[in-house]
């Protein structure tokens, strides 16, 4: 995976360097961004299929230091890499039920991403490293049946509590975009991939893989 996150740097600074629109053309942009991420837990302590949905909101300084050639830096004040997994079983009596573990792990993310435009279009990659400091981390365990009598040993459904020794978050991101020219104002699709580099808690070998889909609305400075 390193050896592909080098290609494709390779690649992208590539083409940056061969346009022949690189000439000095420096624009500054801010605003909100919104988004969805697509989370999958991986590593050797992960036994079960464990993935699902997180939200995110923050904001990008955009800056473009040619036609071809810029910066991005996010900064997300709250992006939420949850996952979950789901165990069908049955009780003693042969009741039917399912047990749920999800894992909420919330970061404070700072992105300095390498971009590079598509010559003469408005098409964008980038590239660059996530730097993710934990805000919140939570579990929660529960049982769901169609009978009222499944629970835990102590008669309750649920057992919630606090994830314990967080590590700071370290990924590779690689993604792509558009700019899209709303009478002054940019909208920015972008979807991407971070590849997690750090384990999520100290001592276990469990990462993170997000698919990311987000909007950026910027603002011309």
């Amino acid at each position: 995976m390193k050896k592909v996150f080098t290609v494709l740097a390779l690649s992208v600074l590539l083409i940056s360097l061969s346009s022949n629109s690189s000439q000095a053309q420096f624009s500054l942009r801010v605003g909100p961004q919104a988004g969805l991420n697509f989370n999958i837990q991986s590593g050797s302590d992960v036994t079960e299929t464990t993935n699902g949905f997180g939200a995110l909101i923050g904001a990008q300084v955009d800056m473009n230091f040619t036609p071809v050639i810029g910066l991005m830096a996010n900064m997300q004040f709250y992006d939420n890499r949850y996952a979950s997994y789901s165990v069908d079983a049955t009780t003693d009596n042969g009741t039917p039920y399912t047990e749920t573990l999800g894992f909420s792990m919330a970061y404070f993310m700072i992105e300095p991403l390498f971009k590079v435009t598509v010559p003469n279009s408005n098409f964008f990659f980038f590239i660059g490293p996530s730097l993710g400091f934990p805000v919140q981390s939570s579990w929660e365990d529960k049982v769901t049946s169609s009978s009222a009598n499944v629970t835990f040993g102590d008669g309750a459904t649920k057992h919630t509590g606090t994830i314990r020794n967080t590590s700071t978050r370290f990924e590779m991101k690689l993604g792509s975009g558009i700019d899209i020219n709303l009478g002054g104002v940019i909208l920015a699709p972008q979807f991407s991939f971070g590849y997690g580099l750090s384990n999520i808690v100290e001592d276990s070998e469990a990462k993170i893989l997000t698919f990311q889909l987000l909007s950026t609305v910027k603002f011309p400075l």
